[in-house]
């Protein structure tokens, strides 16, 4: 039986069911995860840094509704066109957050170069040129994300904005409560920008099974604590007994 909508408290061990859903929800729609993260990799590996960071969230949301669809069964097209509303939430914040802290840290610089006179230098700037791997997109996508995680709260705030139609506030509001009851969330999402930021070190490659699985584990938590669902568990298939061996059984 579905219980009402709202957070709960779960157990701290409920981060090894999640990891579990996240890869069975990121397997049903295994093309599709994969065509979407080639398509991060070519817009992270032409677009600037700043943008970057902006629509990093948005991408993820996708991977959540990707999950979202695989859990309830519905047309994942469906499912993308009833959304733009949600993913637009996430834009918006996500835009404003950045937007505030660059103005921050700009005005934080130049607070700092008037105070400080600095030596005229002689030294002419040499520009450097670096080679670029295929899959640097990649390292760059896994980077940003693992940079927004480490604020906590999109962890919660982006399965709310795309699966919910809650207000600003109530989102976060929720968001708040969830983390104060289930306080082990929060060493969840340092291991995972761990995770995230090792992938982007070694190579921007791992973005291909990191995405999709992250977007799992921020649905499943979501389902579990804000839901009470069971654990997502693949169907069983029937094994056909050959008409022989049921008419032998009878016997």
């Amino acid at each position: 039986m579905m219980n009402t909508f709202g957070p709960r408290q779960v157990e701290t061990s409920s981060w090894q069911r999640w990891i579990k859903e996240a890869v069975h929800f990121s397997g049903k729609h295994l093309a599709l995860n994969v065509c979407l993260v080639l398509a991060t990799i070519g817009l992270f590996g032409s677009f600037p840094p700043l943008v970057l960071i902006i629509v990093s969230p948005v991408l993820v949301g996708v991977f959540v509704l990707v999950a979202y669809s695989a859990d309830t069964k519905q047309p994942v097209l469906q499912i993308l066109k009833s959304s733009p509303a949600g993913l637009l939430r996430i834009l918006l914040c996500s835009a404003a957050t950045v937007l505030i802290m660059a103005l921050v840290i700009s005005a934080t610089v130049l607070l700092i170069k008037g105070s400080v006179v600095a030596p005229e230098s002689t030294v002419p700037y040499i520009a450097q040129s670096y080679d670029v791997s295929d899959f640097m997109g990649g390292s760059k996508a896994l980077f940003t994300i693992g940079i927004w995680l480490l604020a906590i709260l999109p962890w919660f705030a982006i399965p709310l904005f795309v699966c919910t139609s809650l207000s600003l506030r109530m989102c976060l509001d929720n968001t708040f409560v969830a983390f104060n009851q289930n306080k082990f969330v929060v060493v969840v999402v340092f291991l995972c920008v761990l995770v995230l930021m090792g992938g982007a070190l070694f190579h921007g490659l791992t973005v291909v099974p990191l995405y999709p699985v992250l977007g799992g584990l921020l649905y499943a938590s979501y389902r579990h604590i804000f839901l009470g669902l069971p654990p997502a568990e693949p169907q069983k298939e029937k094994i056909k007994v050959p008409l022989f061996a049921r008419f032998m059984q009878s016997k």
